[in-house]
């Protein structure tokens, strides 16, 4: 019998993050390598939740109902676990028989954006202990991984996400002489997309149309805020703030693009910026977050970067993407760096395969 896997995620976001494209990816590619994968999701307010949802978390990691006779390898997502070091040590020891318990961590719970500094120390706390339960921790890139050690010394395997492969994306620039700027991440404050409004409200002098999409139900306030702002600027025509897109019409928003603009504070990997590079569209990132890792993917092609890092100052925005939309030959430069790498970036079966060899079994 091959590898079984458990994967264990929340339930009822209503949205799909990075963290569950990440996950839905992962079991299916971990399908495609043999292994046996059964996804439970969790519903409760999480981090930490109330203690009826840590009892439904304990319950989904449970081996011992009957169901399992041993050897299955648990891997649960950050979001659930490492509020709950209680029930992850519990069931890290009762996957000792012949399974092993891992931990995804999408993003280190005190860097959620807003926490007020108890609160922060808080999860610290917790995570730290549901960590050191664990027999692997897993990290989307180098950059978080090495946030882990110097938070807590975990040791953090690296399982950096894969990309599916897609057509190279025409662009808007060729057909209508007009670039397309996107920017695909939730509507929330940590995102950055008030400040990339402003930027490109500095620049309502060149041609340029724009589209932010992205689920904007989980702070409704900071989402007005963005679409007002447009409207106050003067570029309401120019810039769509359709909410969340999906199925086609996420297709079709990324056949447009031109530029992909993702200008968070705070990012551990940044996978839409390896989705654009797998269409061949360059990528503007905030430096020193882990997108840098994702655009650094790009190098692979031997043409350079297929676009840069900056600051997320709306003034530092405003000069690299003028410089972008006035310069053709930095735009041809970006655009060939991201065709070139587009054959040579990793699917996620190298995903897989990181975490198989994490947690112990063979694919």
């Amino acid at each position: 019998m091959g590898a079984r896997v458990r994967l264990v995620a929340a339930e009822g976001l209503g949205y799909a993050s990075g963290g569950t494209v990440f996950n839905e990816c992962l079991a299916d590619a971990l399908r495609g390598l043999g292994a046996a994968v059964e996804l439970r999701g969790v519903p409760g307010a999480w981090p930490v939740g109330s203690p009826a949802d840590r009892a439904r978390l304990a319950a989904a990691l449970a081996l011992g109902d009957g169901a399992d006779d041993g050897g299955t390898c648990l891997l649960v997502d950050g979001l659930l676990a490492c509020g709950a070091p209680e029930e992850t040590a519990r069931a890290a020891a009762d996957a000792e028989a012949g399974g092993r318990l891992g931990i995804l961590v999408h993003m280190s719970l005190p860097d959620a954006p807003g926490l007020e500094p108890p609160e922060a120390e808080r999860l610290a706390r917790l995570e730290k202990a549901a960590l050191a339960a664990a027999h692997a921790v897993f990290s989307p890139s180098e950059f978080a991984a090495q946030r882990l050690a110097r938070r807590h010394g975990t040791a953090a395997r690296v399982a950096r996400p894969g990309v599916v492969r897609a057509p190279e994306a025409p662009g808007s620039l060729a057909a209508s002489g007009v670039p397309r700027i996107v920017c695909f991440a939730a509507l929330l404050p940590g995102k950055g997309q008030l400040g990339l409004v402003r930027a490109l409200g500095a620049l309502r002098d060149l041609a340029w149309t724009a589209e932010l999409a992205g689920h904007d139900g989980a702070d409704p306030a900071y989402a007005d805020a963005v679409r007002s702002e447009a409207g106050r600027l003067g570029i309401a025509g120019r810039v769509d703030v359709p909410g969340e897109l999906r199925g086609s019409a996420l297709e079709g928003a990324w056949d447009r693009a031109d530029l992909t603009v993702l200008p968070s504070a705070s990012e551990t990997f940044g996978l839409s910026v390896a989705e654009s590079l797998a269409r061949g569209i360059p990528a503007v990132v905030g430096a020193g977050t882990g997108a840098e890792e994702a655009l650094g993917l790009s190098l692979a092609g031997g043409l350079g970067l297929a676009g840069t890092a900056c600051g997320t100052g709306e003034g530092e925005l405003a000069r690299v993407l003028g410089a972008w939309l006035t310069d053709a030959s930095l735009r041809a430069r970006w655009r060939e760096a991201a065709r070139a790498a587009r054959p040579l970036l990793p699917g996620w079966d190298a995903t897989a395969r990181a975490v198989a060899e994490g947690l112990g079994f063979a694919v």
